[in-house]
């Protein structure tokens, strides 16, 4: 590697032995090689450490461990402080770069240099990287818009310019703890609204069982958008989105109902469902509003 990396790839992880090192192997099959790895790992019980000992001795990866399971937001606060490159992005410990991943991004920065926070496209995988689904990206007109509509950005093939990753940071607030991601997204896209966009599919998502979203809990859930509504009327941060605070505020709702549908809980589906509404009318628009509604209707109807 270079003195000075390009890239600097932040790695939070806890307790994924079964699956970083195929993550950390899609790291080291980069076509582009001036990047640094930065592994941050809250405390994990099992033998991640053993493992990640011979990177470690290699001067592959930098290995900061924390005292206890801080989570994920303060994970990548402490990367964001230990880096070095001129950009950075982040990855999971269970999820994978594809080959073009940094030789691409390294491409879109020479070509728009004015660019400081860009993204690229990302796939639901399996363990062999076989596509199992993908996501839909809307054009990227007004981010603004299009992020209140939803995380579009999530927290894989993001990259961040020094300028920006120096002077923004995750809340650890706990509580938020599952949404933080999506708090990041909104408060990068405020402070940058001129996002840019890799159009390729660069990234990819491995789907398993102990993934957090499939893990995730309503009650929690409600605990953790109490606290985001009320930091969005409240943090001048957010004051850039205007009206579209109310947007954002129905994403919530709408993912709660979505969350209360998997519950089986009809009663706070419809709960939901008239709040995302009752913020914003045009939420009756977006599919995922209107597959909700309809899916409730039905299950009324034949309950």
């Amino acid at each position: 590697m270079e003195s000075t990396p390009f890239f600097s790839i932040v790695i939070p992880t806890y307790n994924r032995a079964d699956f970083i090192l195929n993550t950390l192997d899609t790291v080291f099959s980069q076509k582009y090689t001036n990047f640094e790895v930065i592994v941050v790992d809250n405390c994990s019980t099992d033998n991640t450490l053993e493992l990640l000992q011979p990177l470690i001795d290699a001067g592959k990866i930098r290995f900061i461990q924390h005292d206890k399971n801080y989570e994920r937001a303060k994970s990548r606060n402490t990367g964001m402080k230990n880096a070095q490159g001129q950009y950075l992005t982040f990855l999971d410990s269970d999820d994978f770069m594809y080959p073009d991943n940094l030789q691409d991004a390294f491409d879109y920065v020479q070509q728009n240099p004015d660019k400081k926070a860009f993204h690229n496209l990302y796939e639901l995988v399996d363990a062999d990287k076989n596509t199992l689904s993908r996501f839909s990206f809307k054009p990227l007109k007004n981010a603004i818009k299009l992020i209140s509509e939803g995380n579009f950005l999530s927290c894989i093939g993001v990259f961040i310019h020094q300028d920006i990753y120096q002077n923004i940071s995750w809340d650890e607030t706990p509580v938020l703890t599952g949404s933080e991601d999506y708090d990041f997204a909104l408060r990068l896209v405020a402070a940058f609204p001129e996002i840019g966009r890799i159009s390729k599919f660069n990234s990819g998502v491995l789907d398993h069982p102990a993934r957090t979203i499939n893990t995730a809990q309503l009650n929690k859930a409600e605990e953790r958008f109490d606290y985001f509504l009320k930091k969005l009327d409240q943090d001048a941060e957010f004051k850039v989105f205007g009206k579209n605070i109310d947007k954002i505020k129905a994403t919530l709702y709408v993912f709660l109902a979505g969350m209360a549908k998997e519950a089986q809980n009809l009663s706070k589906m419809k709960t939901y469902i008239g709040l995302a509404y009752k913020v914003d009318k045009s939420v009756w628009l977006r599919r995922n509003f209107q597959s909700l509604s309809y899916n409730y209707i039905k299950k009324k109807l034949f309950k």
